[in-house]
């Protein structure tokens, strides 16, 4: 049971591979905090809401802390704040934990691979992991599986570019950091993560989107500072591209595509090819594309890569 797990700022999400028949799970990246009293004990039995006692206080997680949320008026805490995990924070790691294992199931046979991504702030190369990172991968371990990292960039090309024999440029436009990848024939030959609040432009694509009557000249602005932002998070990924050399190997046209909330909104794909205009990368575009499920898309894409991690293991068995 090969299983692509998304651990996203913003929510986690895996699918999984269940004898020829695909499974996904979510879970919201938040939760909530509420005072033990009785009305609120009253009102988490009655919503059958996962929660759990710390101190004086209800903890509320995953996609019931929305609901409760809205009911009680009050704000959501995030589990990865600006996509890391809170230092000195154990009740949150402990979340984090519960997180996981509500779209993680336990494997059946020990050793699968589960192939994560992580988000863009923490490093992948395995000498240079920190605590945190360790911490992800060891709740992937105690569900039975082996864990393994992929970027974001890398599980979006594999999810769209097949056609493309698994090669071209893999943009994720998370909601704190942005990722960059260069994947030829399903290699990854450079990657890079730009911090940028995606997040907060999303949230205010939502609300504008709820709000029709939003004046000309806001959406106007709105769609300036997008573009703006956008540029700038385009031209470091390709500066840091250019420093590491990755550009150079790729082959010509290259294929692009991109992912993330933020590509859902009107007029994104005309800010898209602005902002790539602008930042005049280096390389000839066979096509610009935007991944058609973008929520689940990364989740998709570190599945392929699992089962293909799967299969050599199996080669290298028959071999030996």
């Amino acid at each position: 049971m090969s299983v692509g797990l998304d651990l996203g700022t913003s929510e986690f999400r895996s699918i999984r591979d269940s004898g020829g028949e695909l499974i996904s799970r979510s879970c919201q990246a938040q939760y909530l905090v509420v005072k033990d009293t009785p009305g609120h004990r009253r009102l988490l039995e009655s919503t059958q809401a996962r929660h759990a006692t710390c101190g004086d206080d209800l903890i509320v997680f995953g996609d019931d802390a929305v609901e409760c949320a809205a009911m009680l008026d009050l704000p959501m805490l995030p589990l990865l704040r600006n996509g890391l995990l809170p230092s000195g924070d154990p009740v949150a790691r402990q979340i984090v934990a519960l997180t996981v294992e509500a779209v993680l199931p336990q494997t059946h046979r020990q050793g699968e691979i589960c192939c994560l991504t992580i988000p863009g702030g923490y490093e992948l190369n395995e000498d240079h992991q920190s605590l945190d990172v360790r911490f992800l991968k060891q709740l992937v371990l105690l569900r039975g599986y082996s864990p393994q990292l992929i970027s974001a960039g890398h599980a979006t090309v594999l999810a769209e570019l097949s056609e493309a024999s698994f090669s071209g440029l893999g943009i994720s436009l998370g909601a704190t950091n942005c990722e960059f990848a260069l994947i030829h024939c399903g290699r990854e030959l450079g990657r890079c993560s730009i911090a940028g609040q995606i997040g907060e432009l999303t949230e205010e694509l939502l609300l504008h989107n709820q709000r029709s009557e939003l004046d000309q000249t806001r959406q106007e602005t709105w769609m300036r500072d997008f573009q703006r932002q956008l540029t700038a998070i385009f031209t470091e990924a390709r500066d840091t591209l250019l420093i590491n050399g990755s550009l150079k190997l790729m082959p010509q046209p290259t294929s692009v595509v991109c992912t993330g909330g933020i590509t859902g909104a009107d007029g994104f794909v005309r800010s898209l090819q602005l902002a790539w205009n602008r930042s005049n990368w280096p390389i000839k575009t066979s096509q610009i594309r935007i991944a058609p499920n973008s929520r689940f898309t990364i989740a998709r894409g570190g599945l392929i890569q699992a089962i293909l991690e799967d299969e050599q293991h199996l080669v290298e068995r028959h071999v030996a």
